[in-house]
């Protein structure tokens, strides 16, 4: 059994996602109406530019055998909070349409895993993340209209959890959940570029899926219910690029 939240985040936060988008297309004709503004990076070979937006981070997790044969822990849920997200921009131009793009990003994020205990009870464990993320991205974008160009990307990317502790001396009265640092994921999503005289407006959505086990076991009844954990996130971003 698997319980995969990425999906239920995408529908909690999709009218936000589209009153988002919204507002910047109206910020956009507002202030880029008329005809095409000169291509500012037209003819440069690369350009660079930085990043800032939130994320909302889900586990996907299979149960093991251990949480069929056990009588303690009857439920399990996980809630995201809200993260932040800042990251630096390389953009490689490949042509008119394509971009290969290196985001070296810093993610902080947290999971809160709720376990419905026997005597309807609830006990609650955070997992907390530092991530440093290094994504290498291909970006097709449509051609420029008005000033507006829509935009899909996606590719694959590693990440170092800074905050893992998942070597420290465990406490066997509170015991925590660890990750493991080391997290391999593709992701995918799309966006808008809109462009202004000196610079680039981009706002973009991305989700992000796990393809590596993060489960620590350390042999609690916490942790050895589940088989594997995978790291899933949405990302909502801006890119100032010039």
């Amino acid at each position: 059994m698997e319980g995969i939240n990425i999906w239920n985040m995408y529908n909690i936060y999709r009218k936000k996602i589209i009153i988002l988008f919204i507002a910047c297309l109206g910020l956009n004709s507002s202030f880029g109406q008329g005809k095409n503004n000169q291509f500012y990076d037209y003819g440069r070979w690369i350009h660079f530019g930085f990043t800032v937006g939130t994320n909302f981070s889900g586990l996907s997790y299979d149960f093991s055998n251990t949480w069929y044969n056990q009588k303690i822990i009857h439920g399990v849920s996980i809630d995201d909070v809200p993260g932040i997200t800042i990251g630096a921009v390389s953009d490689l131009h490949m042509g008119e349409f394509f971009h290969l793009r290196f985001i070296p990003s810093l993610i902080l994020t947290q999971r809160n895993v709720h376990y419905n205990t026997t005597g309807d009870t609830v006990a609650a464990k955070q997992v907390e993340s530092a991530i440093v993320e290094f994504p290498l991205l291909l970006k097709f974008c449509s051609e420029r209209h008005n000033n507006i160009a829509f935009y899909v990307i996606g590719g694959g990317k590693f990440g170092w959890d800074l905050s893992s502790d998942y070597k420290a001396v465990k406490n066997p009265i509170n015991p925590k959940i660890a990750l493991i640092p080391q997290n391999y994921s593709y992701e995918f999503g799309a966006g808008l570029d809109m462009y202004y005289p000196l610079f680039k407006f981009s706002p973009e959505i991305k989700i992000s899926r796990g393809l590596n086990n993060v489960l620590f076991n350390d042999k609690t009844i916490y942790t050895n219910i589940f088989s594997r954990f995978r790291s899933n996130f949405i990302f909502i971003s801006f890119y100032f690029e010039g």
